[in-house]
């Protein structure tokens, strides 16, 4: 958690209610001792980007608005329920092995020079 914190700007108090949450639905289980933090329960290319936005952000549910709807109201709310179907729909496919894949090809296409 702290290797995490000090890589990105995510501040540690945030970090550990994440890990946790991510616990208790079984994506991560922490290791104690020297040695200890925190590890993937499946295999990277078996959890999805929408899994991890899902547990951190809570589920994606539908809104309806208690008083009478207007035709603005309602062209708008069209409109977010498009832009949610296309998230999901892109978080849906992409993996944790995805990104890191991503990552690695990424650093390699623009090498760091240092003198």
């Amino acid at each position: 958690m702290s290797e995490i914190s000090a890589k990105q700007p995510i501040p540690e108090r945030y970090l550990e209610q994440i890990l946790t949450n991510l616990r208790r639905v079984g994506v991560v289980q922490s290791l104690r001792g020297s040695k200890g933090g925190f590890v993937l329960v499946r295999e990277p290319w078996q959890i999805t980007i929408l899994e991890i936005v899902t547990l951190v952000e809570g589920e994606r549910k539908e809104k309806h608005t208690s008083d009478s709807p207007t035709l603005e109201k309602t062209l708008v709310y069209e409109i977010w329920e498009q832009a949610n179907a296309a998230s999901i729909e892109v978080l849906g496919r992409y993996t944790l092995q995805d990104l890191c894949q991503e990552r690695e090809t990424r650093a390699q296409q623009s090498p760091m020079y240092y003198i």
